[in-house]
């Protein structure tokens, strides 16, 4: 692991997140791939209330390492929006051992099951 951060800002403050603890990973990595799954099926404005919930569950999770006094009440009280959550996810994930994808990435990446060697 490196001392690399990511940052996430949200309502108006801004974390620096490490590498998250495996303790903190198990619980946010399971609802990322989720939800990502479900977004790139359906698109973002299809999320479910449940999901919103799981989201902002996962992005507290991984700010209250940091700044363990931030009770997930106090968190919910904070004003930001669900797209507002969606952008800070991609440094929760990253943060928890994901890798994000960009455009470019995907241009790059070779179909699946392809093979990526010249003949």
């Amino acid at each position: 692991m490196t001392d690399e951060t990511f940052v996430v800002e949200l309502a108006g403050r801004s974390w620096s997140l490490p590498h998250l603890p495996f303790r903190v990973i198990k619980s946010i990595q399971p609802v990322l791939f989720k939800v990502y799954e479900d977004a790139a099926q359906a698109g973002p404005s299809a999320l479910a209330e449940t999901q919103i919930d799981n989201l902002a569950a996962a992005a507290w999770r991984a700010i209250a390492f940091v700044e363990p006094t931030l009770s997930f009440d106090d968190f919910l009280t904070m004003s930001f929006s669900v797209a507002d959550l969606l952008t800070a996810l991609p440094a929760v994930a990253q943060a928890a051992g994901l890798r994000v994808q960009t455009a470019a990435t995907a241009e790059a990446s070779p179909e699946p099951g392809k093979s990526i060697s010249t003949p």
